[in-house]
């Protein structure tokens, strides 16, 4: 091939392709369309609007009630009156005529002049009052140490349930508070010592009655076996 054929095309290759590349270039770049604009609406009447629907409307307002409105905050104008003229504006109403007077007051009452005088004349009180009655005759109590009551602790039943005068626990110018024991016995008497479930407050008062319950009112011997619950109390 002559070489001038061959420049020939090659420039002709390099033609079709340079316009090939301006085609596509151009496909790529677009003119911006015009917005569309919507549809105008035509202007709102203005109208009477309700006062009801206008205040419902108001108090429906998402706004912060912290935010002052007419409804919870408002600038008034004060005026103080002149002294004296809270009650000018009331017509005066009288509750008795001007002309004559009249209360109807009781009658005067004299006053005696001394004070043995006001007791000759109407005694005070009820001078009759003690007149068929007497002292009730109250029958002191029998004194006593302790109490103790004795129950059956399956049942809850009372076994016992007395006063003791014989029982001198030590300490006894201190306060002691009820208290109570547990106790077995079987067929041979108490199972051990009782044993103290709820203290009075005071040990040694604690230890004498329960060697006053073994020792002194022999439960062991005189209560059928069974477990038992114990109350001593002042």
């Amino acid at each position: 091939m002559k070489p001038k054929a061959r420049s020939f095309r090659v420039w002709t290759i390099a033609t079709i392709a340079g316009l090939l590349i301006l085609v596509c270039v151009a496909l790529l770049i677009r003119v911006p369309e015009p917005d569309v604009l919507p549809a105008s609406h035509p202007a709102p009447t203005v109208g009477i609007v309700d006062s009801v629907v206008l205040r419902g409307t108001m108090l429906r307002d998402p706004t912060p009630l912290f935010l002052p409105t007419e409804f919870n905050s408002s600038r008034k104008e004060y005026v103080p009156k002149e002294p004296g003229g809270a009650f000018s504006g009331f017509p005066p109403l009288w509750a008795f005529d001007k002309a004559e007077l009249n209360l109807n007051l009781p009658p005067p009452i004299a006053v005696p002049r001394s004070p043995a005088d006001a007791l000759a004349g109407e005694p005070p009180g009820a001078p009759f009052i003690g007149f068929n009655r007497s002292d009730l005759n109250v029958q002191p109590v029998s004194s006593r140490t302790a109490y103790i009551e004795i129950v059956a602790a399956g049942t809850g039943r009372q076994i016992v349930g007395r006063a003791v005068t014989d029982a001198r626990p030590p300490s006894s110018s201190l306060p002691w508070q009820p208290m109570e024991f547990m106790a077995a016995v079987d067929s041979s008497g108490l199972v051990g010592p009782v044993v103290p479930t709820t203290r009075s407050g005071v040990d040694d008062v604690d230890a004498y009655f329960a060697r006053y319950l073994a020792d002194t009112l022999h439960i062991g011997q005189s209560l059928p076996p069974g477990f038992y619950r114990i109350s001593v109390g002042p």
